[in-house]
């Protein structure tokens, strides 16, 4: 598929359908970028599929909640609603900071039924890309773009609670950032955004191409 090189992903609940809901009904719950840090390689894909997790090998339909922040949050709440700290306590934690008795394997092992619930959440929910492109850096558009509409979204759900989704999974998350906001974000929760961020992501909207199917080697 024809993926943008970098740009900003937003990710809806999963009762959301973008062909045939009227924008006042689509419910934002994480937006995330790639390509913000200078020299990062990393493309918009490869943070999407970060976050799908893997579809194939000894873990296939799983994936790495220390490689994605995403999948991390989603399986803290899933733990925090069904207590099953005990089943998962180390979710999350470094490899370099797991009790030298516990390997690698032992602790995908352990967590893969959890991670599969978890892929199996993420790729249920619809979501949308805009293409950002331009060279990476912390002052890039990307990240800046990134920053102000975390904030903004974040700013109406914390002023008006009512827009939040009363049976959202994140309510059962123990951080209260994710509480609050309705999204599986941290950063820029609690930032300010410009005045004029609409008009500013708009442009690169507008001039953002269909995904299209090319070849699907690799996706």
């Amino acid at each position: 598929m024809d993926w943008p090189h970098r740009g900003i992903y937003i990710f809806f609940d999963e009762s959301t359908d973008p062909e045939i809901d009227p924008v006042s009904e689509w419910h934002i719950t994480r937006i995330g970028t790639v390509g913000v840090s200078k020299g990062s390689s990393s493309s918009l894909w490869q943070r999407l599929r970060t976050h799908r997790g893997t579809t194939s090998g000894n873990y296939a339909d799983g994936g790495n909640c220390r490689g994605s922040v995403f999948r991390l949050h989603i399986g803290n709440a899933i733990i925090e609603d069904e207590g099953l700290e005990d089943k998962y306590p180390h979710w999350g934690v470094p490899h370099r900071q797991l009790p030298d008795n516990i390997s690698t394997s032992e602790i995908r092992a352990q967590e893969h039924p959890l991670e599969l619930r978890v892929s199996e959440r993420i790729r249920n929910l619809p979501f949308l890309v805009i293409d950002i492109p331009g060279k990476p850096h912390a002052d890039c558009d990307r990240a800046r773009l990134e920053k102000n509409l975390i904030a903004l979204v974040s700013h109406a759900r914390r002023t008006n609670p009512h827009l939040k989704k009363d049976d959202w999974l994140g309510h059962h998350s123990p951080r209260a950032e994710i509480n609050k906001t309705g999204l599986w974000n941290l950063d820029h929760v609690n930032s300010f955004y410009t005045d004029s961020i609409i008009s500013e992501v708009t442009p690169y909207i507008e001039s953002t191409s269909p995904i299209s199917e090319t070849d699907s080697e690799g996706q």
